[in-house]
C-alpha cells in the first residue's frame, strides 16, 4: 500500500488540524504500523492515532487531537465511516444537559459539599453512588453562594456529516462520556433507534483500536458502565465481537450481563481475533470478516438497504431472504431468485472452503407486502431510515414524534386488559402514516388482516422488511399477505369502504389548519370503524369536539407533551419540543 496515496484519498483527511501529515508527511514527525489484517493505523506526532485504512488504503476513521491544558493530547473530533459509504461523526463532550437545584432553603446547606451533591444525583437517577463518581467529576458540580447548585451531564455526540465533514453535521444520538485517551470502560449508545446501520460496530472498530493503543504490556480488563445501565441482547452481541467477556464467579457471562443490577460484574478483555472491514471500490462493496470467515456484505448502491449476511448450514436466509455464500474465489450474493456474483480479494484473509453450498431460495419476499410493487428509493434514502432528533429546542420532527404516541398507546393497553383483548381479537387493522413507529402498532398473535396506508416510503419498506423477518422467525410467512402497504393519498378517505375492528391513525401536521381535512378524518374514523371498534388517533386538540359530532366515544386523551414516553426522552436531550397541539385520542364507535 502506498503510504502517500492513501494520505491523499479524498476521504482519508478531512480535518483541518491534520493536514501537515496529508501534505507533509516524511516531516510531520508520524508513523505508520501495520496491523495483522493488513491494516495500517497512520499515528501523529503526539504519539495517538490519526487514521485507520483497510489493506487497499480505503479510510476507515480519522482522529483530530489537541493538547489540553496539561499538555496532553486530547481527542476532539472523529469520523467514521460507515459500511455503505455514509460519514458519522463524534463529539467527546458534545452534548451537556444542565440541572440546576436550590438548595438555600435546605438547612446546613452551607456545608454540602461535591459528593453531597453526587448523592443527591445517584438518588434522582437511581443508580449507585460509584457510578455517579465514575461519570461526574468535580468540575461537572457546582455549588454557588447563594445556596444554587449544578450539576453538569456531559455526553459525547454522535453526528449525521452529510459530506463526510462536520460542515452541515446533523445531530444523531449519544452516548455517556468516554476518556478517549484512556479507554476505561465499554458504552451502550443512547437513542440507538436514531443510529445510521452500522454506526456501533464501527464506533467499537475505534474504541478497540485506541484501547489497543493504549494497552502494550498487560491489557487492563473493561466494564460496562452507564446511567441508567441498558444492558442488552444487542449490546452483548457487540461487546462480543472486539471483547471476550467472563465473570469471577464463573457464571454465564450472558446471564450476568442481562440483569440490569449486575452488568457491571463482566470483565471484557481484548479477543484476539476481531470484526474487521474491508472495502472494495471497484465492486463498490464493504465487507465485514471475523475469524476470517464472511459476517456480512454490503453493496453500496443497494436500494434495499440491506445486508448480504451468512446462510445457514442448509442454505438457508437468516434475515431478508437474502444471503452471501463463499464458492471458490467467488463471492455469491442471493437475495430470492437473484444472484450476483463477486471476486473475493486476497486482502480479506478469507478461510478456503471445500464446501459447495446451496442456496434454497424463501418462496415470499418483504416486497410482496407492496400490491402496487416496493417504493423506489436510492441506497442512501434505504440505509438512512432512521429517526433524527434535534439536541436544540428546535420542534421534533413529524417522523420523530411517532414513537412518543404510539408507544405510550402499546404501554397504555397493556395496563388496561380489555382494550387489550380487543386488540388481539381484531380481525381487520387498518393504520395510516403509522409507518414510523410501526412496531408499536403490529402484533404477530394470530392472523390479522392489516391495511397500512404509508407516507414515507423508507419507513415503509424497512417495517415490510421487519415484518418478514418476523414472520420467518415465527415461522408464520403464510400470515405474509396479511399485510399490505399502500402510499395515502388524500382522496383514498373517500375511497374506501372497508370496515375495520382497529384503526391507528396519525393526522398529519398540515392538516391540523385545516378544518375540512380534519373533520374528514372525524367523518371517515366514524365511518368505517364496526360497532365497538377502537380508534388511536394522533391530532390536534379540536379532534375531541370532531369525534362527539360524529357520535366517537372518547376512552381517552392525552396531551403529547405530558406523555411518560416523552418525558424519557427529554431526559436525554432537555430541550426536546413536541408541536404544541399534538394530542393522542382513543375512541370507540357505539
Amino acid at each position: 500500500m502506498n503510504v502517500h496515496a492513501t494520505l491523499q484519498h479524498p476521504e482519508a483527511i478531512r480535518f483541518p488540524g491534520n493536514y501537515p501529515y496529508k501534505n507533509h508527511w516524511d516531516t510531520a514527525g508520524g508513523r505508520v504500523v501495520e496491523l495483522p489484517s493488513g491494516h495500517h493505523v497512520w499515528y501523529g506526532q503526539h504519539g495517538q492515532r490519526i487514521l485507520l485504512a483497510d489493506p487497499t488504503g480505503a479510510p476507515l476513521h480519522e482522529c483530530l487531537w489537541e493538547e489540553d491544558l496539561s499538555g496532553l493530547p486530547r481527542l476532539v473530533s472523529v469520523r467514521i465511516r460507515l459500511d455503505w459509504g455514509q460519514w458519522v461523526g463524534i463529539k467527546p463532550g458534545g452534548l451537556v444537559n444542565i440541572i440546576s437545584l436550590d438548595l438555600s432553603k435546605r438547612p446546613g446547606w452551607e456545608q454540602l459539599t461535591r459528593d453531597d451533591l453526587r448523592a443527591m444525583a445517584a438518588r434522582a437517577m437511581n443508580a449507585d453512588l460509584p457510578t455517579i463518581q465514575f461519570f461526574y467529576r468535580d468540575d461537572d458540580l457546582t455549588l454557588g453562594s447563594n445556596g444554587h447548585a449544578t450539576i453538569r451531564q456531559v455526553k459525547d455526540a454522535f453526528y449525521v456529516l452529510p459530506d463526510g465533514s462536520f460542515q452541515g453535521a446533523r445531530f444523531m444520538s449519544c452516548m455517556s462520556r468516554m476518556e478517549w485517551g484512556k479507554i476505561d470502560y465499554l458504552p451502550v449508545v443512547e437513542l440507538f433507534l436514531s443510529l445510521l446501520p452500522g454506526t456501533g460496530s464501527a464506533t467499537f472498530e475505534l474504541i478497540r483500536g485506541l484501547y489497543d493503543d493504549q494497552q502494550m504490556d498487560s491489557p487492563t480488563p473493561l466494564r460496562y458502565r452507564g446511567i441508567p445501565a441498558y444492558p442488552s441482547l444487542g449490546a452483548f452481541r457487540l461487546f462480543t465481537s472486539f471483547f471476550t467477556p467472563s465473570t469471577h464467579s464463573g457464571e454465564v457471562p450472558l446471564d450476568v450481563f442481562l440483569d440490569v443490577n449486575r452488568s457491571h460484574e463482566v470483565e471484557w478483555l481484548p479477543s484476539p481475533e476481531y470484526l474487521v472491514r474491508h472495502i472494495d471500490q471497484e465492486q463498490r462493496l464493504s465487507v465485514t470478516v471475523h475469524h476470517h470467515m464472511i459476517q456480512k456484505v454490503i453493496r453500496w448502491d443497494d436500494p434495499t438497504g440491506l445486508a448480504y449476511l451468512p446462510t445457514t448450514p442448509s442454505g438457508e436466509a437468516k434475515m431478508d431472504g437474502r444471503g452471501v455464500q463463499v464458492l471458490g474465489q467467488e463471492l455469491h450474493l442471493h437475495d430470492g431468485s437473484q444472484l450476483d456474483v463477486m471476486t473475493i480479494q486476497e486482502s480479506w484473509q478469507l478461510t478456503k472452503s471445500n464446501l459447495k453450498p446451496t442456496w434454497n431460495a424463501p418462496l415470499t419476499s418483504w416486497r410482496d407486502c407492496f400490491p402496487q410493487g416496493p417504493p423506489a428509493l436510492s441506497a442512501s434514502q434505504a440505509f438512512s431510515a432512521v429517526l433524527l432528533y434535534p439536541d436544540n429546542d428546535e420542534m421534533i420532527g413529524e417522523k420523530e414524534s411517532q414513537p412518543f404516541i404510539f408507544d405510550y398507546v402499546d404501554d397504555f393497553l397493556e395496563d388496561h386488559t380489555e382494550l387489550r383483548q380487543f386488540r388481539e381479537m381484531a380481525d381487520q387493522v387498518f393504520l395510516s402514516r403509522c409507518e414510523a413507529s410501526l412496531g408499536a402498532c403490529l402484533k404477530y398473535e394470530r392472523p390479522q388482516r392489516h391495511t397500512i396506508w404509508y407516507e414515507w416510503s423508507e419507513f415503509a419498506l424497512k417495517h415490510a422488511q421487519y415484518i418478514w423477518n418476523t414472520l420467518h422467525r415465527k415461522n408464520q410467512l403464510s400470515w405474509l399477505s396479511h399485510f399490505q402497504f399502500f402510499p395515502v393519498g388524500l382522496q383514498a378517505i373517500t375511497e374506501t369502504t372497508s370496515p375495520f375492528d382497529w384503526m391507528n391513525v396519525w393526522i398529519p401536521f398540515s392538516a391540523y389548519d385545516d378544518p375540512q381535512e380534519l373533520r374528514q378524518w372525524s367523518s371517515f374514523l366514524a365511518n368505517h370503524l364496526v360497532p365497538g371498534g377502537i380508534g388511536c388517533v394522533a391530532g390536534p386538540e379540536v379532534m375531541g369536539h370532531l369525534f362527539q359530532e360524529h357520535g366517537l366515544s372518547v376512552v381517552h386523551a392525552e396531551h403529547g407533551e405530558f406523555l411518560p414516553t416523552f418525558k424519557i426522552h427529554q431526559a436525554i436531550l432537555q430541550a426536546g419540543r413536541l408541536h404544541p397541539e399534538l394530542m393522542v385520542w382513543i375512541i370507540q364507535q357505539s
